[in-house]
Parts: C-alpha cells; structure tokens; sequence
C-alpha cells in the first residue's frame, strides 16, 4: 500500500488553521463612532451621520466653556476634554450649546 506524499498530510493538519488566518469569525467589526470639534460658537460639523448603535464624541477644543445638550444627554459645561453619547435609534438629534445662542448642531442615525 501506498503512503500519500507528505505535502498532503501537512495540508490536511494546516486546513483547520486556515479559517482562522482568514478571518473565519462571523463576529461583526463595531461601527465606526462619529467626531465633532466643539470650537468657539460652532459645532464641527454641524451636521454628522452615523449609524444606530454609533457613539459620537464631542472634542472642546475652544477658548471657552461649551456644552451639548439635547434630549437625553448633556456634557456639562467643558472648556476642555471630550463628551460621548451612543445613539441607538434612527433619527434626527437636535442639541445646542445653552450657553451660545445660535450654536447648534444635529446627529442624524439612519
């Protein structure tokens, strides 16, 4: 009888191996977050989009204290640091800086 060549025996041990080295998981990559610059009267930018379930970062980076503030979340006034929130549901997001009339800004998860 017979042996099979060597290369098929080292094949057969390294095919389980295979799945692995190219990404065999089914596991999804997390969705990419959203970033806004929170500078001296205005959001940066003004408008973002993301997906549900994507967390929005806020940066101050202003020579002035700011907030964010929309419904169901609020930052505090900051004049440095950052600020996140997760958005789970589609939808528009409003939110302002209470301090800076006119300053506004909306996240957009569709």
């Amino acid at each position: 009888m017979a042996r099979p060549p060597r290369f098929a025996i080292a094949a057969l041990l390294l095919l389980p191996l295979l799945g692995v080295a190219c990404g065999g998981s089914s596991t999804p990559a997390p969705a990419a977050a959203g970033h806004v610059d929170v500078l001296d009267n205005k959001f940066v930018p003004q408008t973002i989009n993301v997906a549900p379930g994507d967390t929005v970062t806020w940066d101050f980076k202003g020579a002035v204290v700011h907030n964010v503030t929309g419904e169901g979340f609020d930052s505090g006034n900051k004049k440095t640091g950052t600020f996140e929130h997760q958005f789970n549901s589609a939808g528009d997001y409003p939110y302002v800086c209470t301090i800076h009339q006119g300053m506004k800004g909306t996240v957009t998860v569709g």
